[in-house]
């Protein structure tokens, strides 16, 4: 069983990255149909450094926005993915080596995405988005402090690790919630939502 669903999350996670190179690569699509165009295939991907901003009529980014739906859905599934892990556990359906091998899975994919977004960083970026990344790195670190603390639990089943547990996911949710909070002001094409 948990063997399915560490498949099914490297599943999301290889898609979330194809999603993003796609993103990255681009296609070109003509205002006036809806026939998509692939990019040529005799250059290079075009990478977040090389995109000139504004890049559509309200000023903002379509690759970084990509990059930031595609990470908030990943960062809000990867903590519902803990959270049921942990339910699982309490309910005896996963025993310690089960919730170990998914938490491990985990904090593994979150050091991949984080060495992405690192590298995004090392691109021009402004200062907003340079904050927003900064914000997802945050919430990344929480989400792998709340796994190990999870996996360390599973092992010992000592009241001091749930605590920890506990309040590593209250942290992980605090900080998810400073992540989307900010972004409730805009809508996904950049406007404000008042507008």
């Amino acid at each position: 069983m948990s063997g399915l669903l560490v498949r099914r999350v490297s599943l999301l996670v290889a898609l979330c990255g194809v999603l993003y190179v796609g993103s990255l690569a681009g296609t070109v699509r003509s205002d006036d149909t809806d026939t998509t165009i692939p990019a040529p295939t005799d250059t290079a991907p075009i990478l977040p450094s090389e995109i000139s901003e504004p890049q559509s009529a309200e000023g903002t980014n379509p690759a970084l926005q990509a990059v930031g739906g595609l990470g908030i859905g990943h960062i809000q599934t990867t903590l519902g993915l803990i959270g049921v892990t942990a339910d699982a556990f309490a309910k005896d359906v996963y025993d310690a080596k089960q919730v170990e091998g998914l938490m491990t899975s985990t904090i593994n994919t979150i050091d991949d995405v984080k060495k992405l977004l690192h590298k995004l960083q090392d691109s021009k970026l402004s200062s907003d988005d340079e904050e927003f990344i900064n914000r997802m790195l945050g919430a990344y670190i929480a989400l792998q402090r709340e796994a190990k603390a999870l996996s360390t639990f599973a092992k010992s089943k000592k009241s001091t690790d749930a605590e920890v547990f506990a309040r590593a996911r209250k942290l992980a949710i605090e900080k998810i919630d400073k992540l989307t909070d900010a972004g409730d002001a805009t809508t996904a094409n950049g406007r404000n939502a008042e507008d």
